[in-house]
């Protein structure tokens, strides 16, 4: 390459660089300003894909961002359920109940999203296994007679046990209470202060406000000639020892001590189960989910029907939450008389 050829090169190069260096330090929207007012002053006429974009361009880049309010939109209101809690609701400890009032589903959102989440609510996949028929066979009683001795040696196991860290905080074991005698099963989650002093499931507030559910059960005679109380129904807890400060059982817990459990269940050959809130439904029917999601459903579980309904102790927070669980009582009815 001549000489000549080489300093050319190197001046366009010169040239190129200056033309880079001024435009990352002026900004290339200042630049297109810059040709768009020399070509006015010119008067050379603005293309619609030249001038007038830039300066287009050039404004978006020069004036400060104004963000646009948006427009109204109109939400349609879900519309609630249309019935009440039972009354009296001043006080949260009662249970008066009065016949429940025809329940209207809450209409669905049209968003996709709710869509899918109410279908996946409707598909909760019940279990196959035969219902027990003896509680209407007039079997219960020799039940009850078989599944005593069962019932002492679990619970004697579960006093002793030391395989989590739970048998080093709690005062004493709490492993259930009641017979096989009417064939019903109410399953919680844990102790709690005033169960582990006691060592005896559902004594405290919540336990005193499931007692008046199921005398309230017994004395509207959901189930004719079947007699309901603490005595003749059987109350466990899917933990037998108490967490420390009432926290939610762990994992490893719910694993080591569910054995249990599922022995007192194999011994009592419930014809029905009502699991008070989410960690005995969740362990049971196997599934993930909410209190609100899994009730209204009717499943199976090794020959028994189940339902989920509130825990006793949510019902203390939220007193108008005893209309659905009056609700479940009375479906657990409907189910405990039919096969």
């Amino acid at each position: 390459m001549s000489d000549d050829l080489r300093k050319e090169a190197a001046s366009v190069a010169q040239a190129l660089r200056r033309k880079l260096e001024r435009e990352r330090a002026l900004g290339s929207g200042e630049l297109v300003a810059a040709g768009v007012a020399r070509a006015r002053r010119e008067g050379i006429p603005a293309r619609s894909n030249g001038a007038v974009e830039h300066r287009g361009s050039a404004a978006s880049m020069q004036s400060p961002t104004v963000s646009r309010r948006p427009e109204p939109v109109s939400v349609t209101a879900v519309d609630s359920p249309a019935f009440e809690p039972p009354t009296p609701s001043t006080d949260p400890e009662a249970f008066t109940l009065s016949p429940p009032e025809p329940h209207v589903r809450a209409r669905k959102r049209s968003s996709h999203l709710t869509a899918v989440v109410e279908e996946e609510r409707d598909e909760l996949p019940p279990f196959t296994d035969d219902l027990h028929a003896s509680a209407l066979a007039g079997a219960r009683d020799r039940l009850a007679v078989e599944a005593f001795p069962v019932l002492e040696s679990v619970a004697a196991e579960a006093r002793a046990c030391t395989k989590c860290g739970l048998c080093t905080t709690r005062t004493q074991a709490v492993p259930g209470v009641g017979s096989a005698a009417s064939g019903i099963v109410f399953v919680g989650e844990a102790p709690g202060a005033d169960e582990d002093l006691r060592g005896e499931p559902f004594v405290g507030r919540a336990g005193e406000l499931l007692t008046r559910m199921i005398a309230a059960m017994d004395e509207k005679q959901l189930i004719p000639s079947v007699k309901l109380s603490r005595e003749t129904v059987y109350i466990a807890n899917v933990l037998k020892c108490r967490p420390p400060e009432n926290r939610n059982p762990l994992p490893h817990e719910i694993e080591s001590c569910s054995p249990y459990l599922l022995r007192q269940l194999e011994a009592l050959k419930p014809r029905i189960i009502c699991c008070l809130g989410k960690f005995a439904a969740e362990l049971l029917l196997q599934l993930k989910g909410t209190v609100s999601g899994m009730r209204g459903k009717t499943y199976r579980w090794r020959g028994a029907k189940l339902i989920v309904t509130y825990h006793p102790a949510y019902l203390l927070r939220s007193p108008s939450a005893k209309r659905p669980v009056w609700d479940d009582l009375q479906r657990l009815a409907q189910e405990y008389l039919t096969d």
